[in-house]
């Protein structure tokens, strides 16, 4: 399935992907901003920098902080352990080749899901923590997706046409203020 759509706002297309997902593994979790809005029972925050996790925002006691890197899922977690596998603005900090490949990693832990949520084609990003927790390291870009990336590995792809605009000041960084905006997509994968 391709679609394109356009919303100011990911997240009511991100939790229709997540609805009935009863554990969900967040690969790249960052501060959290996002975890206590998912409706799962249990959810696991993973992130490579620890800092990200000692201030993340949410305290809700069933969402669980686990600092390690995202290469190594397959040796902490069996396969169909989580309902749900999402990477949410994390898969463009992986090269192509171990983005593919945590990807194929992600399909074998979840039990029912994978959702994807990454700008479309190369957004430009490096050494800029906009948290301010030193982390500049791992928010460089290192990887471009198209849908047809995710088409070719079997997921749905939803095109958020023009996410991405002058309002973000990472966009205003990377391409300046009079860019046209760019899509963002949200890719999902029944497993």
């Amino acid at each position: 399935m391709y679609r394109e759509i356009e919303v100011k706002d990911f997240l009511p297309v991100l939790l229709e992907h997540l609805k009935f997902s009863e554990s969900i593994l967040d690969i790249g979790s960052g501060t959290g901003i996002l975890l206590e809005r998912y409706e799962a029972s249990l959810v696991i925050g993973l992130d490579i920098h620890r800092p990200y996790l000692v201030h993340r925002h949410y305290t809700s006691p069933h969402i669980i902080p686990v600092h390690a890197d995202a290469a190594h899922i397959d040796k902490l977690f069996l396969p169909g352990t989580f309902s749900a596998v999402t990477l949410i603005d994390s898969l463009e900090h992986f090269s192509m080749s171990d983005g593919m490949q945590l990807l194929r990693k992600a399909e074998i832990i979840a039990s029912n899901r994978v959702v994807v949520f990454t700008p479309r084609g190369f957004f430009p990003q490096e050494g800029t923590d906009h948290f301010h927790l030193n982390g500049e390291h791992y928010q460089r870009h290192w990887s471009g997706w198209e849908p047809e990336d995710f088409q070719r590995l079997g997921y749905s792809v939803t095109v958020l046409k023009g996410y991405h605009h002058a309002e973000n000041p990472a966009f205003v960084q990377a391409f300046g203020e009079n860019h046209e905006p760019l899509d963002a997509l949200i890719a999902c994968k029944t497993v």
